[in-house]
């Protein structure tokens, strides 16, 4: 066996352990069944959608062959389309959780760290180091971390989520599920569209779109997003704004019809933010230190929009970029597709963590990203009885980082200061095989398999800055250098039942695997940094979907059953020095079992549409945990505990409803309304719990029925609730809370050419 050489730096590739072929099982629902038994067509053809978005507000954007692969997948898969996130005034990745049952999305640090979750499953880890349960995909590439898709949700086509364990028919494993968001691609037709918008807090939001056909087999597709305003958050002693947005998106798309049946496809994209990171509320650091309330904190029942920064420098400092390259070729017999990305971030944040006005949890991250991703495969259709899908995945990825915590006055000297200086790198491939036996009409047999290899290094440790905690400044604190390598061999069965053309029945039983993962934070205890071992998986489904009345009425449900070996999760423990601190660490064995049913009536009255959608999770930890890793946790966890981020019940709805005000122009009233339970965000920590989070929106449109142009206002989070969305113990075992945006109004304006 070889591995990669770790040293801070630089990586020395090895040659990779050989992997053997192995007899893989068959695979899950395939886009075979759509692309390779359709009459042939152009690629371009291939890729249009029913009907255009600009010129029909009420448009579907989701291809044909992507809405017929989504309703017959022998899984749970929501989407949603790209007008439909605009209506609902969706700005980021983590928005979307509000509207998709079962998925849960928070703010960890600063509103640039995205923890997700599908069924409980997720990123537990506010780090951002590490990939979560879950894979994120932008136009067919891998984005390992939350960095790689920030200030990426513009000019979207659709957003769908897959759930249960994936890696079966393209990319890398996942034990969750996958998010995989598309832009709009490059058309044949001159076109696009411009709009400016103008919300509370002095929020200036510029985005636009032109499609540009260069000759009669290239189409080019230029798109961008531009964010500013000042902070909604308000500092009650220097009164600063804290929270505020400057965030620039760029992305253009080229199309290159090579023939009829091939298509490459060129994205090269930039994203730079330098808001000002948000800052949690303290509201028990006074109590703890002795001081009145105001010294340090907010103290109990303070305002929404209060907060208590001092003079901690916070700033955001973060850009980067990548290339992506899709080539697509049709073939008699089935479609081969590749996609190669390369992506570089760079990130200098400085945030409040501690959400006290002294230096107690203060932290810096200073880091580069580098992610390089390829998967490949063939899809196709074999003697109109057998779809079969074969690829093979690799991916590399590095961190260069240096993380910082701030402590002086916990630890009671000037330079008390901890950093983490760390090189860690990531290579993982995989080979999978994917079939769909068609074995009597109507029924099908789902079977799928894959080969997955995962090397994990990491190299580097905690440094005491001033010395406080050594007595010798630099001195090393903690440190670790090593590599560790996983084969694991996953596999999907199943089958599936149509009733009738739109309606289906299914049930699979499938196993995820994650890789194992590091915790990069400056810490003193050098078992923190004490290597995970990966995540495991059984899952259990059973669903049915219908589209009836020319899919005016669609529907989704499904029960599933999770049994986890060693689940991945972040604890609160104690640990040398008197402080209190964050890490990952395992839980042997847990289970999650829930529900999901979400609906959608289209027109079924004229002019109204509903949607809905509603989740119930049962998430418990099977084998309690005292410690990790030799560190006392601070708060034990017992048998039959709830799991971090899963919610026992959620659910959403909207409805909207057209008015024709004359013959030409028509008014739109929506109105939207999100529910989430309360949930634990972290094991070990009595304060680790979110309060019931809802938010009630209200949106109207006017514009004329051709589309041609749209103003419209709006109000997010109407009632101006003011729930707690993350919570946590700091490190003076104080009580630390972020809270949701309060209510923000706005209107925007769009015109289409």
């Amino acid at each position: 066996m070889a591995v990669y050489s770790v040293s801070r730096g630089n990586t020395r590739p090895v040659s990779l352990r050989p992997m053997a072929l192995a007899a893989l099982f068959l695979s899950g629902v395939s886009p075979a069944a759509v692309s390779a038994t359709a009459p042939r067509k152009s690629v371009a053809s291939a890729t249009k959608t029913h009907a255009s978005p600009h010129s029909d507000p009420e448009a579907i954007t989701v291809t044909s062959s992507l809405a017929r692969r989504f309703r017959t997948a022998a899984n749970t898969v929501n989407v949603l389309s790209g007008r439909q996130i605009e209506q609902l005034h969706i700005v980021s990745p983590k928005e979307i959780a509000a509207f998709v049952p079962g998925v849960t999305a928070v703010n960890a640090t600063s509103g640039t760290t995205p923890i997700f979750s599908i069924r409980g499953i997720g990123l537990d880890d506010y780090i951002g180091t590490n990939m979560g349960g879950i894979g994120i995909y932008q136009d067919g590439v891998f984005a390992p971390y939350p960095v790689f898709y920030n200030g990426q949700m513009f000019d979207v086509q659709n957003v769908s989520i897959e759930k249960g364990p994936q890696g079966f028919e393209y990319g890398r494993s996942t034990t969750g599920g996958s998010i995989n968001v598309e832009s709009i691609k490059p058309s044949d037709h001159f076109g696009g569209y411009l709009e400016w918008g103008y919300s509370s807090y002095n929020t200036n939001t510029a985005r636009g779109a032109i499609n540009t056909p260069i000759t009669d087999r290239i189409f080019n597709r230029f798109s961008f997003s531009y964010i500013k305003g000042d902070g909604w958050q308000h500092d009650i002693k220097t009164g600063s704004l804290y929270g505020a947005q400057d965030i620039l998106g760029l992305r253009n798309l080229t199309r290159f019809d090579i023939d009829d049946r091939s298509s490459l496809m060129l994205n090269i994209h930039y994203t730079r933010d330098k808001g000002t990171p948000t800052s949690p509320q303290n509201v028990t650091g006074d109590a703890v230190n002795g001081l009145p309330n105001g010294t340090i904190g907010v103290g109990p029942n303070p305002a929404a929009n209060a907060v208590n920064v001092g003079d901690t420098p916070v700033r955001r400092n973060e850009n980067g970029g990548g290339v992506g390259l899709n080539y697509t070729r049709q073939f008699d017999f089935g479609t081969f597709t590749s996609a190669t990305g390369i992506d570089f971030y760079r990130r200098d944040d400085y945030d409040n963590y501690d959400g006290e006005a002294v230096h107690i949890g203060d932290y810096r991250w200073n880091d580069t990203y580098i992610a390089q991703s390829h998967d490949m495969h063939m899809r196709m259709n074999l003697a109109h009885r057998l779809d079969l899908t074969v690829g093979v995945y690799e991916s590399f990825d590095k961190i260069n980082g240096a993380y910082t915590s701030f402590r002086s006055f916990l630890l009671d000297t000037p330079n008390g200061n901890l950093t983490d200086h760390f090189v860690q790198q990531n290579l993982s491939t995989g080979l999978y095989v994917n079939t769909v036996t068609h074995i009597v009409k109507g029924l099908d047999f789902i079977a799928a398999g894959r080969l997955s290899y995962d090397e994990r290094g990491f190299h580097g440790g905690t440094v005491d800055d001033g010395g406080a905690l050594t007595g010798t400044p630099g001195a090393s604190l903690t440190h670790r250098n090593s590599t560790y390598d996983y084969e694991r061999l996953t596999g999907k069965v199943g089958l599936r039942y149509t009733i009738m053309p739109g309606t289906i029945v299914y049930g699979s039983i499938s196993n995820g695997y994650k890789p194992g993962a590091y915790f990069a934070a400056p810490v003193s205890a050098a078992s923190a940094l004490d290597y995970v071992r990966p995540e495991n998986l059984i899952a259990y489904e059973i669903g049915a979907k219908t589209s009836l009345l020319h899919d005016k009425i669609q529907l989704e449900g499904a029960l599933f059953d999770y049994e986890y070996h060693n689940r991945q999760t972040l604890f609160v423990a104690e640990m040398p020095g008197g402080i209190t601190s964050l890490s990952l660490g395992p839980i042997s064995r847990s289970r999650t079992r829930g529900g999901e049913l979400s609906g959608t009536l289209h027109n079924l009255l004229p002019n109204l549409d509903l949607h809905g959608s509603f989740a119930y999770l049962d998430g418990q930890v099977i084998s309690p945990v005292t410690n990790i890793s030799g560190l006392p946790l601070l708060t034990n966890v017992s048998a039959h505990s709830s799991l971090p981020f899963a919610p026992r019940f959620s659910w959403s709805a909207y409805a909207r409803y057209g008015i024709d005000v004359s013959a030409k122009y028509r008014v739109t009233l929506q109105v939207s309304y999100t529910w989430k339970d309360k949930m634990l965000v972290a094991l070990g920590d009595p304060n680790g719990v979110t309060d019931k989070i809802s938010s009630m929106g209200m949106r109207m449109e006017v514009g004329p029925k051709t589309g041609k142009w749209t103003a419209a206002v709006y109000v997010d989070n109407m009632l101006n609730k003011h729930g707690v969305n993350y919570d946590f113990t700091g490190s003076d075992n104080s009580r630390a809370q972020y809270i949701q945006t309060p209510r923000w109004v706005g209107f925007d304006l769009r015109y289409n050419f």
